[in-house]
């Protein structure tokens, strides 16, 4: 019967008075059995609400709970992003962080490389996209001391490397723009199509260059 069924999954799980108890005393009373047996599973335990409670974490859903287990949102975590001045994120900021790897670490290196004031979601973007703190240095290396967040993430998204970078100035287009350079890989100009073209005409220019492109000449 379903009431045996539950009463082995109880069993099974550990939902013991005591845990169902510790529950109501951190506000959560008369919890679907399902999401019961969820949060056994995934250990969000009374203690677990607890310290998010006392961080200022008050009145999750179950669900949220047990996405902020699976995906590490633990109370230390938490901390150490309100330390680097990250105390206003949601469980959705903090689960998206930690899915997509935006740590403490990440942060403190993004600073290091001239990026203090970044936002949960630049953060998770510029992980998403592979921007790195070793990017950036690079970027500073080749006369992009700063540029933004979004420019980061469009060059990253257009393959706008670093390599790419150096072969262009290499070629004489030492005042390309973040823009030009991801305009051009958009349409294809490659550091090879580029030395041929000023081969053939040493006064081209990154518009013309992307204009060839965009009307098929080679």
């Amino acid at each position: 019967s379903l009431d045996e069924e539950k009463l082995f999954t109880s069993a099974m799980h550990d939902i013991s008075r005591a845990f169902l108890r510790g529950l109501e005393e951190v506000g959560y009373s008369k919890v679907p059995f399902d999401d019961l047996v969820s949060m056994r599973i995934h250990g969000a335990t009374p203690e677990f609400i607890r310290e998010l409670k006392a961080l200022g974490y008050d009145g999750l859903s179950t669900d949220d709970l047990v996405s902020m287990r699976i995906h590490g949102a633990t109370p230390q975590f938490i901390r150490q992003m309100k330390e680097l001045g990250y105390d206003r994120l949601s469980s959705d900021d903090l689960v998206s962080m930690r899915i997509h790897g935006a740590t403490p670490e990440f942060v403190r290196g993004m600073r290091a490389a001239g990026h203090g004031e970044l936002s949960a979601d630049d953060l998770v973007s510029m992980r998403i996209h592979n921007v790195t703190p070793e990017f950036v240095r690079e970027l500073k290396e080749l006369g992009y001391a700063d540029v933004s967040g979004d420019d980061l993430v469009s060059m990253r998204i257009h393959n706008v490397t670093t390599d790419f970078v150096r072969q262009i100035r290499e070629l004489g287009f030492r005042d390309a723009s973040v823009d030009d350079l991801v305009s051009m890989r958009i349409h294809g100009v490659s550091a090879d199509f580029a030395r041929r073209a000023k081969a053939r005409d040493p006064g081209v220019t990154i518009d013309e260059l992307v204009s060839m492109r965009i009307h098929g000449r080679d």
